[in-house]
């Protein structure tokens, strides 16, 4: 098969020039493989399920800070009649809630578990502390258990529970007072992939698979990311990578970049030129224009540093652990994770699966296809 990046202009490789655009973040790659595998396995353990659900039915009776909820029961079958109801169901104490006040429809809402005090902690560190979850600020982790839980004064557990977080306190939070920024006007998107902004961020600390550096792409209709570890960013490398992302998404009408030499060769702009894709450049020393991707490297890089002092593994190995978290969680300006707008629903994460096991039928109990 030919390499399409090799057979562009390939008397053009020599010289290529790295330019990147971000800092560096320190952290500490020394690990044996045996915390990899560890660390691996714990990633996977903390999905198990903590509790039964008779325990947790037994809890919520017992919980008296939910007696005001078993006070506001409906039987199931009234459940619809308001926006926020109570009602049982399987044995279990849930509430329905619909997310967005502007969609009364009851596709919209969510049907949420009530939790008990003592398992409330457990829900939190499967919102913040894995790696799957981010360690990301209060409004996201808050947003992300509405989706399936719910107790009350919970907003102010998860406020408290992020701020006491030692991995959040040691690593700090990017740009903690921002100034709003005056509104521009810009084009509206027709479709998702579009347009897309690209970017590099290094050099960062050399891993034990040789990547120094990152390959950041975003769509700008629907915020969705994606981080691509690399060895080297020479105009060759990125095209080779970009190759893959549109074996994935498609040819974005439009990209835009920086003015680094490597976004600024002939090899890349004749791979555009023969996909048929317009290449725009910001202006020099003003990263505004790509603004959305620039702020999305700190928290990019923040959430990386969490990762490698929790583990103690490398950066690179982070990267789809941090993907995921973003991409799951939902974006404030557009209202919906940037998941939900390429996939048209939400994915399935660890409080998805908690939610599933604790509604889920016993073993045994399923109904054979062949009985219907």
């Amino acid at each position: 098969m030919v390499d399409l990046a090799d057979s562009v202009l390939a008397p053009m490789l020599n010289g290529e020039d790295i330019q990147c655009s971000t800092p560096v973040f320190p952290v500490s790659s020394d690990h044996d493989d045996g915390n990899k595998d560890k660390t691996m396995a714990s990633s996977v353990d903390c999905l198990r399920l903590p509790v039964t659900r008779e325990e947790l039915i037994a809890a919520q009776i017992e919980d008296v800070g939910l007696a005001k909820c078993f006070s506001s029961m409906l039987p199931l079958s009234e459940k619809n009649r308001k926006g926020v109801t109570y009602f049982f169901e399987k044995g279990l104490l849930m509430r329905k809630w619909t997310p967005r006040a502007d969609l009364e429809n009851d596709w919209s809402s969510v049907c949420q578990i009530v939790v008990p005090a003592p398992f409330q902690t457990k829900v939190l560190s499967l919102a913040h502390d894995i790696p799957w979850s981010g360690h990301l600020g209060v409004t996201k982790t808050y947003d992300r258990i509405l989706r399936h839980f719910f107790w009350p004064g919970m907003k102010r557990d998860v406020a408290r529970y992020c701020r006491t977080c030692s991995t959040c306190q040691v690593v700090g939070k990017p740009n903690q007072v921002i100034s709003p920024a005056p509104l521009c006007p810009i084009p509206v998107m027709g479709e998702p992939f579009e347009k897309v902004i690209i970017d590099c961020v290094g050099p960062l600390p050399r891993t034990k698979s040789g990547n120094q550096f990152l390959l950041t792409i975003m769509c700008t209709a629907t915020r969705y990311p994606e981080a691509i570890p690399m060895r080297k960013i020479t105009s060759k490398a990125i095209v080779k990578a970009l190759i893959k992302y549109f074996s994935t998404f498609g040819f974005p009408k439009i990209v835009q970049t920086d003015q680094g030499t490597n976004f600024t060769s002939k090899l890349f702009g004749s791979v555009l030129k023969s996909l048929s894709v317009s290449h725009q450049m910001s202006s020099a020393y003003h990263p505004e224009s790509q603004g959305a991707l620039e702020r999305w490297h700190q928290t990019l890089k923040a959430m990386l540093r969490k990762y490698c002092m929790d583990t103690g593994k490398d950066w690179d190995e982070g990267v789809p652990y941090v993907l995921f978290a973003i991409r799951e969680t939902v974006q404030e300006s557009l209202g919906f994770s940037p998941a939900e707008l390429i996939f048209g629903h939400t994915v399935r994460g660890p409080l998805k699966v908690l939610k599933e096991q604790l509604m889920a039928d016993s073993v045994g109990s399923s109904t054979n296809v062949l009985d219907y």
